[in-house]
Protein backbone atom coordinates (compact mmCIF):
# COMPACT_ATOMS: atom_id res chain seq x y z
CA UNK A 1 0.00 0.00 0.00
CA UNK A 2 2.77 2.42 0.90
CA UNK A 3 4.56 1.61 -2.34
CA UNK A 4 1.39 2.33 -4.32
CA UNK A 5 1.01 5.70 -2.60
CA UNK A 6 4.66 6.53 -3.31
CA UNK A 7 4.15 5.81 -7.03
CA UNK A 8 1.03 7.99 -7.13
CA UNK A 9 2.88 10.80 -5.37
CA UNK A 10 5.79 10.51 -7.80
CA UNK A 11 3.47 10.85 -10.79
CA UNK A 12 1.81 13.88 -9.21
CA UNK A 13 5.21 15.52 -8.71
CA UNK A 14 6.17 14.80 -12.33
CA UNK A 15 2.84 16.23 -13.50
CA UNK A 16 3.31 19.35 -11.38
CA UNK A 17 6.83 19.94 -12.73
CA UNK A 18 5.57 19.53 -16.30
CA UNK A 19 2.73 21.99 -15.71
CA UNK A 20 5.10 24.54 -14.18
CA UNK A 21 7.56 24.28 -17.07
CA UNK A 22 4.82 24.74 -19.66
CA UNK A 23 3.25 27.61 -17.73
CA UNK A 24 6.54 29.47 -17.26
CA UNK A 25 7.31 29.07 -20.98
CA UNK A 26 3.97 30.55 -22.00
CA UNK A 27 4.22 33.46 -19.56
CA UNK A 28 7.79 34.12 -20.69
CA UNK A 29 6.50 34.46 -24.26
CA UNK A 30 3.77 36.86 -23.19
CA UNK A 31 6.32 39.03 -21.37
CA UNK A 32 8.59 39.16 -24.41
CA UNK A 33 5.75 40.30 -26.65
CA UNK A 34 4.72 42.93 -24.11
CA UNK A 35 8.27 44.28 -23.93
CA UNK A 36 8.53 44.42 -27.72
CA UNK A 37 5.59 46.87 -27.87
CA UNK A 38 7.63 49.54 -26.06
CA UNK A 39 9.75 51.18 -28.74
CA UNK A 40 11.60 54.42 -29.38
CA UNK A 41 12.47 56.03 -32.69
CA UNK A 42 15.58 54.70 -34.42
CA UNK A 43 17.55 55.62 -37.53
CA UNK A 44 18.53 53.66 -40.65
CA UNK A 45 22.17 53.76 -39.51
CA UNK A 46 21.27 52.22 -36.15
CA UNK A 47 19.30 49.47 -37.89
CA UNK A 48 22.16 48.65 -40.24
CA UNK A 49 24.54 48.50 -37.29
CA UNK A 50 22.15 46.19 -35.43
CA UNK A 51 21.83 43.90 -38.45
CA UNK A 52 25.54 43.22 -38.24
CA UNK A 53 25.03 41.53 -34.84
CA UNK A 54 23.84 37.91 -34.81
CA UNK A 55 21.89 38.38 -31.58
CA UNK A 56 19.57 41.02 -33.08
CA UNK A 57 15.84 40.31 -33.39
CA UNK A 58 13.86 42.26 -36.01
CA UNK A 59 10.07 42.45 -36.16
CA UNK A 60 8.58 43.32 -39.55
CA UNK A 61 5.03 44.66 -39.34
CA UNK A 62 2.53 44.08 -42.15
CA UNK A 63 2.83 47.79 -43.00
CA UNK A 64 6.59 47.41 -43.39
CA UNK A 65 7.52 49.22 -40.16
CA UNK A 66 10.52 47.64 -38.48
CA UNK A 67 11.40 47.29 -34.82
CA UNK A 68 14.54 45.68 -33.49
CA UNK A 69 16.51 44.92 -30.37
CA UNK A 70 19.47 42.89 -29.16
CA UNK A 71 17.92 42.36 -25.70
CA UNK A 72 14.36 41.76 -24.41
CA UNK A 73 14.16 45.50 -23.69
CA UNK A 74 15.34 48.61 -25.51
CA UNK A 75 13.34 48.17 -28.71
CA UNK A 76 13.76 50.68 -31.55
CA UNK A 77 11.41 51.29 -34.48
CA UNK A 78 11.78 52.70 -37.97
CA UNK A 79 9.02 53.70 -40.39
CA UNK A 80 9.52 52.47 -43.95
CA UNK A 81 8.04 53.26 -47.34
CA UNK A 82 6.75 49.71 -47.70
CA UNK A 83 7.39 46.04 -46.96
CA UNK A 84 10.04 45.73 -49.66
CA UNK A 85 12.31 48.65 -48.69
CA UNK A 86 14.53 46.62 -46.37
CA UNK A 87 13.77 43.16 -47.79
CA UNK A 88 17.20 42.54 -49.33
CA UNK A 89 19.13 43.69 -46.25
CA UNK A 90 16.92 41.63 -43.94
CA UNK A 91 17.34 38.52 -46.11
CA UNK A 92 21.11 38.97 -46.01
CA UNK A 93 21.02 39.51 -42.24
CA UNK A 94 19.06 36.28 -41.77
CA UNK A 95 21.82 34.31 -43.46
CA UNK A 96 24.21 35.75 -40.84
CA UNK A 97 22.01 34.55 -37.96
CA UNK A 98 19.77 37.57 -37.30
CA UNK A 99 16.24 36.56 -36.26
CA UNK A 100 13.60 38.18 -38.46
CA UNK A 101 9.93 37.80 -37.48
CA UNK A 102 7.44 38.82 -40.15
CA UNK A 103 4.06 39.70 -38.68
CA UNK A 104 0.70 39.90 -40.44
CA UNK A 105 -2.72 41.31 -39.64
CA UNK A 106 -4.34 37.97 -38.85
CA UNK A 107 -5.76 37.55 -35.35
CA UNK A 108 -4.90 33.85 -35.42
CA UNK A 109 -2.63 32.47 -34.26
CA UNK A 110 -2.26 34.88 -31.32
CA UNK A 111 1.03 36.70 -31.76
CA UNK A 112 1.84 36.50 -28.05
CA UNK A 113 2.77 32.85 -28.45
CA UNK A 114 3.24 32.38 -32.21
CA UNK A 115 5.40 35.42 -32.96
CA UNK A 116 7.48 35.70 -29.81
CA UNK A 117 10.34 38.10 -30.61
CA UNK A 118 13.12 35.74 -29.66
CA UNK A 119 15.38 33.29 -31.45
CA UNK A 120 13.99 30.72 -28.99
CA UNK A 121 10.40 31.64 -29.76
CA UNK A 122 9.50 28.16 -31.03
CA UNK A 123 9.47 27.02 -27.42
CA UNK A 124 6.30 29.01 -26.82
CA UNK A 125 4.08 27.58 -29.60
CA UNK A 126 5.48 24.14 -28.75
CA UNK A 127 4.36 24.57 -25.13
CA UNK A 128 0.96 25.76 -26.35
CA UNK A 129 0.42 22.75 -28.62
CA UNK A 130 1.58 20.31 -25.94
CA UNK A 131 -0.95 21.84 -23.55
CA UNK A 132 -3.66 21.63 -26.22
CA UNK A 133 -2.94 17.93 -26.79
CA UNK A 134 -3.01 17.33 -23.03
CA UNK A 135 -6.41 19.01 -22.84
CA UNK A 136 -7.85 17.03 -25.76
CA UNK A 137 -6.59 13.76 -24.29
CA UNK A 138 -8.42 14.31 -20.99
CA UNK A 139 -11.80 12.60 -21.10
CA UNK A 140 -13.55 14.95 -18.67
CA UNK A 141 -11.84 18.20 -17.73
CA UNK A 142 -13.02 19.60 -14.41
CA UNK A 143 -13.89 23.25 -15.12
CA UNK A 144 -15.07 23.16 -18.76
CA UNK A 145 -15.87 20.63 -21.42
CA UNK A 146 -13.25 19.93 -24.04
CA UNK A 147 -15.22 22.09 -26.48
CA UNK A 148 -15.35 24.88 -23.90
CA UNK A 149 -11.61 24.67 -23.34
CA UNK A 150 -11.02 24.53 -27.09
CA UNK A 151 -12.69 27.92 -27.50
CA UNK A 152 -10.61 29.29 -24.64
CA UNK A 153 -7.46 28.05 -26.38
CA UNK A 154 -8.57 29.30 -29.79
CA UNK A 155 -9.40 32.94 -29.05
CA UNK A 156 -7.00 35.29 -27.30
CA UNK A 157 -4.37 32.66 -26.51
CA UNK A 158 -4.95 32.82 -22.75
CA UNK A 159 -6.73 29.49 -22.46
CA UNK A 160 -3.52 27.47 -22.34
CA UNK A 161 -2.01 29.12 -19.23
CA UNK A 162 -5.43 29.14 -17.52
CA UNK A 163 -5.78 25.42 -18.28
CA UNK A 164 -2.35 24.74 -16.78
CA UNK A 165 -3.32 26.68 -13.68
CA UNK A 166 -6.68 24.95 -13.16
CA UNK A 167 -6.74 21.43 -14.66
CA UNK A 168 -7.18 18.73 -13.55
CA UNK A 169 -7.29 20.73 -10.32
CA UNK A 170 -5.69 24.04 -9.30
CA UNK A 171 -1.92 23.89 -9.59
CA UNK A 172 -1.47 24.91 -5.94
CA UNK A 173 -3.42 21.74 -5.02
CA UNK A 174 -1.70 19.47 -7.52
CA UNK A 175 -0.18 17.22 -4.84
CA UNK A 176 -3.42 16.88 -2.88
CA UNK A 177 -5.97 14.11 -3.34
CA UNK A 178 -8.13 14.53 -6.48
CA UNK A 179 -11.12 16.84 -6.06
CA UNK A 180 -14.62 15.44 -6.64
CA UNK A 181 -16.23 16.15 -10.04
CA UNK A 182 -17.88 19.55 -10.41
CA UNK A 183 -21.65 19.66 -10.71
CA UNK A 184 -21.47 22.11 -13.62
CA UNK A 185 -18.85 23.10 -16.17
CA UNK A 186 -18.53 25.62 -18.98
CA UNK A 187 -19.99 24.18 -22.15
CA UNK A 188 -19.04 25.19 -25.69
CA UNK A 189 -21.11 28.40 -25.64
CA UNK A 190 -19.84 29.37 -22.20
CA UNK A 191 -16.27 28.71 -23.26
CA UNK A 192 -16.74 30.82 -26.40
CA UNK A 193 -18.08 33.78 -24.42
CA UNK A 194 -15.38 33.42 -21.76
CA UNK A 195 -12.70 33.32 -24.46
CA UNK A 196 -13.62 36.83 -25.62
CA UNK A 197 -13.42 38.09 -22.05
CA UNK A 198 -10.00 36.49 -21.62
CA UNK A 199 -8.86 37.96 -24.95
CA UNK A 200 -9.61 41.44 -23.59
CA UNK A 201 -7.87 40.58 -20.31
CA UNK A 202 -4.77 39.29 -22.11
CA UNK A 203 -4.62 42.44 -24.25
CA UNK A 204 -4.82 44.65 -21.17
CA UNK A 205 -2.19 42.50 -19.47
CA UNK A 206 0.21 42.99 -22.37
CA UNK A 207 -0.36 46.75 -22.24
CA UNK A 208 0.19 46.70 -18.49
CA UNK A 209 3.46 44.83 -18.79
CA UNK A 210 4.60 47.18 -21.53
CA UNK A 211 3.84 50.19 -19.33
CA UNK A 212 5.50 48.58 -16.30
CA UNK A 213 8.79 47.84 -18.05
CA UNK A 214 8.71 50.73 -20.48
Amino acid sequence: MEGHLAVKTSWRVIGLVARLLLLVTLLWGACLVALSTRTTEGTPEELRAALRGRDTVVLVAASGELSWSRTPTGWRRLATTGPGEWAAELDAAETRGVTVVRKDRDSWPPEWFEEVPSRYGLLVPAAWFITLLAMLSRSRPRYASRLGWFWLFLIGGLGAPVYLLMEPQPIWMALDDPLPPRASRLDGLGGCLASFVLAVVSGLAVLGLAALFG
